[in-house]
């Protein structure tokens, strides 16, 4: 026993003093953790408390906004209107705002009534010719009082150049002039369904079935009562996937004669590929041309297009969304017209199409209007 013992090593002063010093190191670092998790903690619960008196502060400045403004855009608020320095006049906020998309609604709609431009006598201020802008309001008014919110053609305001450039400027185009598209050949059995989808906005759909062999196309063209003198500047289709066609401009000689057309073909014999008249010139890039046709996937995928006609010598449409092998890209095709000077017949949209396509952003060619009837 003695031996055993003898031979067992017993703890020298310096073992503890080191083992001493180990348990202190881990005690101190343990602290170490818990003061940092505290401090976290109250780091949190400060900033927490912040938030919900922010929070509270809002809600505060929410209902003394709402007691300072109990009535604040109202269909029935009386609107005090000073039309170009010239003309008081009270107005209805719900006859302002019938068009919830254009920008007049807008404006009216209570949100800015603060930040608007008044007059001395608290009037808000409207920087327009009052002749012209109390036209828009008797239209707004007589909308009102039809039973179906519906004006006819007949008492529609005279388009004029100075009318319809205020009516742009408030976005209210679409509203007083809609979209208005009819069969172009009465022997086409294929015919279409033409659909408003949000303001401004419609689908055109073919009506016939999928059979390649049998499927006609449904050709139509833009044909507005209202702008028969003057015709389209602008307008944008997109042909939803699948659907083949063709796009451009009717140089509408009568009501009678089919017109000159301009087109760009989407092409049904060769997939994937755009093509156009061997007069057109394309153009991608700077004074680049391209080839005759240009690979896209419309049979994939959607294919949007923009036509624009500057009412000189120029039609150009514009293909957008294109997808190709090396990405997207974008391109303008124009048609030089052998005119000199403005055309003498209007140009209207003219689509020929199997499927569904959707119509927007049409213009109508107001700077023709004032060439015709403001000279």
């Amino acid at each position: 026993m003695t031996k055993e013992r003898k031979r067992r090593k017993l703890p020298s002063k310096e073992d503890s003093s080191s083992t001493d010093k180990s348990g202190g190191g881990q005690m101190s670092s343990t602290d170490n953790i818990l003061d940092s998790a505290a401090h976290l903690h109250n780091l949190l619960q400060s900033k927490e408390n912040e938030l919900k008196e922010r929070e509270a502060d809002f809600n505060r400045r929410v209902k003394l906004f709402e007691t300072e403004h109990p009535t604040l855009g109202g269909e029935n608020d009386v609107i005090q209107l000073n039309v170009g320095g010239k003309t008081n006049i009270a107005v209805l906020r719900s006859t302002l705002t019938q068009f919830e998309d254009s920008m007049l609604a807008a404006k009216f709609s209570g949100r800015w009534d603060d930040s608007l431009e008044k007059d001395r006598d608290g009037n808000i201020f409207i920087d327009q010719d009052p002749e012209i802008f109390l036209k828009l309001i008797n239209y707004l008014r007589l909308r009102m009082n039809n039973h179906f919110g519906q004006v006819p053609e007949r008492h529609l305001p005279k388009r004029t150049y100075s009318f319809c450039t205020m009516l742009e400027y408030y976005n209210l185009m679409p509203a007083l002039y809609p979209q208005n598209w009819t069969q172009k050949w009465v022997d086409n059995s294929n015919g279409f369904t033409c659909e408003e989808v949000s303001y401004g906005t419609v689908t055109l759909s073919s009506k016939g079935g999928d059979d390649s062999d049998t499927m006609g196309l449904a050709s139509v063209l833009h044909d507005s009562d209202g702008f028969k003198d003057a015709g389209v500047s602008e307008f944008t289709v997109e042909f939803e996937k699948g659907t083949s066609g063709s796009v451009g401009w009717l140089d509408h000689c009568s009501d009678e004669g089919d017109g000159e057309i301009s087109r760009s073909m989407l092409s049904e014999v060769v997939e994937n590929s755009i093509f156009l008249n061997i007069t057109e010139r394309k153009i991608f890039g700077p004074d680049s041309i391209l080839e005759e046709n240009m690979s896209i996937k419309y049979k994939k995928s959607a294919t949007k297009v923009i036509c624009r006609h500057d009412g000189l010598r120029k039609y150009s449409i514009e293909v957008l969304d294109i997808i190709s092998t090396t990405g997207g890209v974008a391109a303008t095709l124009s048609h030089e017209s052998p005119r000199s000077a403005y055309s003498e017949n209007a140009i209207f949209p003219m689509i020929s199409f199997s499927g569904k396509v959707t119509v927007s952003g049409l213009k109508y060619a107001i700077d023709q209007l004032g060439k015709l009837f403001e000279k």
